[in-house]
């Protein structure tokens, strides 16, 4: 599940009303009768044939709810979900007078109108013919949008809007070094992230190395972090946290302010060197100064690298020797005054790639695709790495079914599906055990993985239509992980039979690596009922499993047919 979904489902308890004793003692209050409806079971809505039928549950009648949790605040004020379990099947359910669907298994999923202000709670009534239970759930409505400044809205004009913060400037010239230890992960990994703008939902575009210099030109609190702005040279600004700065570049008197060098780094570019080998190539660029703030972006035949804040850049046109069957040349464009942009250009799609900085010298590593000899055995020998998403966080179904579980076993069934076809399978986690979230993408680089896929259940934000929305999606970040990415869709769809919610783009932290391509798989949604019963199935988990298995065959065997 992505990390804008819901995290941490928590239950509450449902009250009885047929059992409820009434209060003792001489002075109590006579109880509130409860006035029980009429109470219809709704329809279920059409399910997909390739889902397992839901399991029939009959057990004692007591009303959980999986989400919202008592007290929360809801982030919409239109409509929203709820959903859990009734306890048992066959029974009729009525949430604030709208009667929803109870699963044979008694999960439940309604999409309702967010309580009003007045009435801030969701009420459900529960029935089936012999037992009938009450629960009252309160919940937190966000605040009604100030419509009277027209100007100040934007997008939805139900959603609150947030008075922007002010940017506090940081005059004159203050160069500060990036990479604090304690923010970075200690292996070539190790980058400071930087975004086109503060906050969240910005994209991930840059990833400087340790000790990268950089002008501070701006402060500001966003999404609830500190963020500073930096120049990566004299026109391009990117945002990172101020977390990432270096210790000594904040003061020790007044830690609002930045201490650093008013002289912007002298970085020099020498002769460029291209280091042919079995596995890689190498563009070696050989520098002085620190190392620079760098771009890269990818087309279908080429690499672009993008440096900053550098001199005297050297005309580059050349080609590996002797000529190579899948590095064609490599080029830079006419130097401008603070950048250069090298651009890589390959016989064959992009398939992996690093960029490291060493001895003062940025070696830019281009991966070769593997050698697939047999497109009827496509994975034979290669090594693939299985990431079962979560725990840390991750999402519950209605019944209590926790995302990091299922997809252990779905991982754990990949897992012998690759063995049995030849493959050298790398597991991120075997156990319940957490992984850190930085660490997987790490474990993958390090076994030198032919792919990386990770495995996950997608849940909801508040406001999005479940009975209408749900289906199986694949995400990655890279463009060079779209092949992978499409194969392993069109599998899931195949296998999983549920809608197509596309390959797309996310910032994702796992698929962040570049040396292979790595996707994420959201193969189902965990808080439908239906979904989540059929995950509780070895079954279901096998097709999971099938799909991604197939998808990984499908991508590399469109190798072998390339010359």
């Amino acid at each position: 599940m992505n990390a804008w979904v819901h995290k941490g489902f928590a239950c509450c308890v449902a009250v009885a009303s047929a059992s409820c004793a009434p209060a003792t003692g001489p002075s109590a209050p006579a109880p509130t009768p409860v006035t029980f409806p009429p109470l219809v079971p709704a329809p279920l809505p059409p399910a997909s044939p390739k889902l397992p039928p839901v399991p029939e549950v009959r057990g004692p009648l007591q009303i959980s709810v999986a989400y919202p949790k008592p007290e929360q605040l809801l982030t919409v004020r239109d409509s929203n979900f709820i959903f859990g379990t009734v306890g048992t099947g066959g029974a009729a359910l009525r949430i604030n007078g709208v009667a929803v669907a109870v699963w044979p298994n008694g999960a439940f999923m309604g999409w309702l109108p967010v309580p009003p202000d007045s009435a801030p709670r969701y009420e459900l009534l529960a029935s089936n013919g012999a037992e009938r239970a009450r629960l009252v759930l309160p919940v937190r409505i966000p605040p009604a949008p100030d419509t009277t400044h027209r100007n100040k809205l934007v997008g939805d004009t139900l959603q609150p809007v947030a008075s922007p913060d002010t940017i506090a400037p940081v005059p004159g010239n203050v160069y500060v070094m990036l990479g604090a230890p304690a923010s970075t992960v200690d292996d070539t990994d190790r980058v400071t992230i930087a975004r086109p703008g503060p906050g969240d939902g910005q994209e991930y575009k840059w990833f400087l190395f340790p000790r990268t210099v950089v002008k501070i030109t701006g402060a500001i609190k966003a999404s609830g972090d500190d963020f500073v702005r930096v120049q990566l040279d004299s026109t391009q600004e990117a945002w990172v946290l101020r977390s990432e700065l270096q210790a000594h570049n904040i003061s020790t008197i007044s830690p609002g302010r930045f201490v650093g060098d008013s002289a912007a780094p002298v970085r020099r570019i020498g002769a460029i060197r291209i280091e042919p080998g079995p596995d890689w190539i190498d563009v070696a660029i050989p520098m002085t100064g620190p190392p620079p703030p760098y771009l890269i972006e990818e087309t279908d035949r080429t690499i672009s690298l993008l440096l900053y804040g550098v001199t005297a850049a050297p005309v580059v046109s050349m080609m590996a020797e002797p000529i190579d069957s899948y590095f064609n040349s490599i080029s830079s464009s006419t130097p401008e005054q603070s950048r250069v942009r090298y651009t890589i250009n390959l016989e064959r799609a992009p398939y992996g790639y690093l960029a490291l900085w060493q001895n003062g010298t940025l070696t830019f590593r281009v991966r070769r695709p593997p050698r697939i000899a047999d497109a009827t055995s496509p994975l034979r020998g290669l090594t693939i790495t299985v990431d079962p998403g979560h725990p840390p966080a991750g999402a519950t179904g209605p019944t209590g079914l926790y995302e990091g579980d299922a997809v252990l076993q779905v991982g754990l069934k990949v897992r012998d599906l690759l063995t049995q076809r030849g493959v050298n399978v790398v597991m991120t986690r075997i156990t319940p055990e957490p992984v850190d979230l930085g660490l997987r993408a790490i474990i993958s680089r390090r076994a030198n993985a032919d792919a990386f896929v990770s495995i996950h259940l997608n849940a909801f934000p508040d406001g999005v239509n479940p009975f209408v929305n749900n289906g199986s999606l694949t995400l990655y970040f890279w463009p060079h992980s779209i092949p992978l990415g499409v194969a392993t869709q069109a599998a899931l769809l195949a296998e999983l039979g549920l809608r197509d919610n596309g390959t797309k783009f996310q910032n994702i932290a796992v698929a962040r690596g570049t040396w292979m391509p790595s996707i994420l798989t959201e193969g189902a949604f965990v808080i439908m009922p239906d979904q989540e019963a059929a995950l509780r199935t070895p079954t279901y988990q096998e097709a999971y499993a099938t799909a991604i298995v197939r998808g990984l065959e499908a991508y590399f065997a469109s190798m072998a047919q390339k010359p």
